[in-house]
């Protein structure tokens, strides 16, 4: 399906609106005669969710807020390219390359929506198990960087450039402190991992940290 491109901060402000959306549709209860199954082994390496015990994970960090897993959109949209008009984005289009004016970065010309799916479109998945180096190997297990083969993992994501690695580490560490927001408040993590404002709390957020508002907003 191609999904027509609404362009700049009202694309960000739809995506919040189409998560609400999608999460109250996934309130009905499973029929009386089986539980969905467990997904949690496939979910874990392809930023998945799991029906059964109601988890996510996006770069190996577990989300069990539906809302902000759903926020993360780990996975790449196929869009109408010729709608973009920012010079940023037209660029990032053609070189694979990342628009920080829009937050949309384009990997074999999809889109993807956050720095860190970005970053892990472009990384190789890695079967931890069939990782010969130990470094390696244990840096699967949630994050790391390896000297000797000049590879970061970010979960079973190998990434080969090391700006790119620190790129992705700093969106997952915004990432797990969103996971933490949670239990005060899901629109909050939502905004942090967005660099949106909530719209409860009155709380605008840059990089994952708050940003100091002018007196009497």
């Amino acid at each position: 399906m191609i999904i027509m491109n609404p362009g700049g901060r009202p694309a960000r402000a739809l995506l919040v609106l189409l998560v609400l959306v999608s999460c109250s549709w996934g309130l009905a209860a499973p029929g009386p005669d089986a539980g969905p199954a467990c997904t949690c082994a496939t979910a874990r390496l392809d930023n998945g969710w799991c029906e059964a015990h109601a988890v996510g994970w996006v770069a190996g960090v577990e989300i069990h807020s539906r809302l902000l897993y759903d926020a993360m959109d780990a996975h790449g949209h196929t869009l109408d390219l010729t709608t973009f008009t920012c010079e940023s984005c037209r660029k990032a289009i053609d070189t694979d390359g990342f628009c920080p004016l829009h937050h949309i970065g384009f990997v074999h010309r999809q889109a993807w929506f956050s720095r860190l799916t970005y970053e892990l479109a472009r990384g190789e998945k890695r079967d931890a198990g069939a990782i010969a180096c130990p470094r390696c190997r244990k840096n699967a297990a949630s994050l790391g960087w390896c000297d000797k083969d000049h590879i970061g993992m970010v979960g079973s994501v190998a990434i080969h450039d090391r700006p790119a690695y620190d790129q992705a580490v700093a969106a997952v560490r915004i990432l797990q402190e969103a996971v933490r927001t949670t239990a005060r408040c899901e629109l909050c993590a939502l905004a942090m991992v967005t660099d949106t404002r909530c719209p409860w709390c009155k709380i605008t957020y840059k990089n994952g940290k708050p940003v100091a508002q002018p007196a009497g907003r």
